[in-house]
């Protein structure tokens, strides 16, 4: 079963939102006991696989770069 591109333009735009909620969230929040920290550092991991999951495919530190030989 393939995605379509407005499939995969709406996956692409929740997952946005979702990450700029998490991270507003994390922001502004500051924990206070064990339970806490520890369910901040599991909704930091979560941020972080979705902001691997946004960079393009494409985007590197070298992206047009050309051979060294």
């Amino acid at each position: 079963m393939r995605m379509t591109d407005e499939t995969k333009k709406a996956l692409l735009r929740i997952t946005t939102a979702v990450g700029g909620v998490l991270g507003f969230v994390l922001f502004m929040w500051t924990p206070k006991t064990g339970k806490g920290i520890l369910a901040y550092a599991a909704l930091f991991a979560v941020l972080v696989v979705i902001a691997i999951a946004l960079v393009p495919k494409r985007a590197g530190y070298w992206p047009g770069r050309h051979d060294d030989r």
